[in-house]
């Protein structure tokens, strides 16, 4: 199988200008602990900003809460970080006083008060900018780790016990190179770090453990062909060995029987959200091509004919069970991060529906007009409801 073993998250800023391009009035932001305004450019526009991203800085707490406090927009709500004037940071550390109580939490009962419904999250608040996710965002995202620890692909929570991932990171030739799959990481969000936690607001909030829980049983599409260069039906279910205690950080997502069903070619404007800890040019001095937060991205979907088009110099069709998104400049599913959610937030019913499956896409990723493949989930309902037994 080849490269699209590496599909990940990337999630880059198109715009390049220079300090003396940018009128700072227009783009001016705050700095933490500084009284003179930043200006919000693309991270590669900020020596600063790699100077305090450096290695395992990311590892504490108060750095990576300072580095989420640097998110500002760019043209078309477009992501950057607020680069200091004066060329560096004085105090990149954000520190809190106080630790966010959490309600005590029965079987069901979360720290807001919701049950352990589908694609809950506690709470949700959408926001235009910013690329690393929040400590509680997507907790039903999931890591795959492979022989010698590993960090491969990605997958997501629909069950106590069940994963759903792509099937070329269960199969193929990468997998025997990097097999077994040992175990199925949940509840992450910094790697660096344990617990994981961020400051906010002068308080600080901290996950439960991360959980690791061996393969019980691993199912493959079987009409999946891993020689096939279109994948179609690249799609699998993980079986965990056991099943695994809801909380605020841990919590399956909707799939789309479970949620009202929305037709996505009917004209109207649709926007995806993806999440993974795949490559990105956000910590791109870090030595490995992973980022070690989960990071998030917002893509359009794509029709097909336009998606076909797309990908006609590398003779790929769309097939039934496929569906494209993205194809903006920069922000893309990449290299390191297959097998993650591709997901649509229903405003009316306040649930996140699990729409596709980090599949494939263009060789050099992040390029504009060249959207990433997914695996349609709605498509395989029956087949993820017979092996998963929900």
């Amino acid at each position: 199988m080849s490269q699209i073993w590496f599909l990940a998250l990337l999630v880059v800023i198109g715009k390049t200008f220079s300090h003396a391009e940018t009128n700072v009035g227009d783009y001016s932001c705050d700095v933490p602990h500084e009284l003179e305004k930043g200006v919000c450019v693309s991270e590669q526009e900020c020596p600063a900003f790699a100077n305090i991203t450096k290695g395992d800085t990311l590892g504490s707490a108060s750095r990576l809460s300072f580095v989420k406090a640097l998110q500002c927009a760019l043209d078309d709500e477009e992501p950057g970080i607020c680069c200091p004037s004066s060329g560096a940071y004085r105090n990149p550390e954000l520190t809190a006083n106080t630790k966010r109580e959490r309600v005590p939490k029965g079987p069901s009962l979360l720290r807001f008060g919701a049950h352990d419904n589908c694609g809950s999250q506690t709470p949700y608040v959408p926001k235009v900018y910013g690329r690393i996710a929040e400590i509680d965002d997507f907790p039903w995202a999931a890591l795959l780790i492979y022989g010698g620890g590993l960090q491969g692909c990605g997958g997501a929570l629909i069950s106590r016990n069940f994963v759903i991932t792509a099937a070329h990171c269960l199969t193929g030739p990468s997998y025997d190179r990097h097999g077994p799959l040992e175990k199925v990481r949940l509840a992450e969000y910094n790697t660096l770090a344990d617990p994981d936690c961020v400051f906010s607001d002068n308080f600080k909030d901290c996950n439960n453990d991360t959980i690791d829980v061996p393969p019980k049983s691993i199912k493959i599409h079987p009409d999946y062909n891993q020689r096939d260069s279109q994948q179609y039906h690249d799609i699998g279910l993980i079986e965990l060995e056991r099943e695994v205690n809801y909380s605020d950080f841990l919590l399956p997502i909707c799939l789309p029987y479970l949620a009202s069903s929305t037709n996505f070619n009917d004209g109207k404007r649709r926007t995806f959200d993806v999440c993974g800890w795949g490559r990105t040019d956000f910590f791109d001095n870090l030595p490995e091509i992973k980022s070690p937060v989960k990071l998030k991205a917002k893509l359009p979907f794509v029709k097909p004919s336009i998606c076909n088009t797309a990908y006609k110099d590398q003779n790929l069709q769309l097939g039934p069970g496929q569906l494209c998104a993205g194809g903006r400049r920069r922000e893309d599913s990449c290299a390191g991060d297959s097998g993650s959610p591709l997901m649509f937030y229903q405003k009316e019913f306040g649930d996140w529906v699990l729409i596709g499956i980090v599949s494939q896409g263009a060789k050099a990723c992040g390029q504009k007009d060249k959207p990433g493949i997914y695996t349609n989930v709605e498509y395989y309902l029956d087949w993820i409801l017979e092996n998963a037994d929900l």
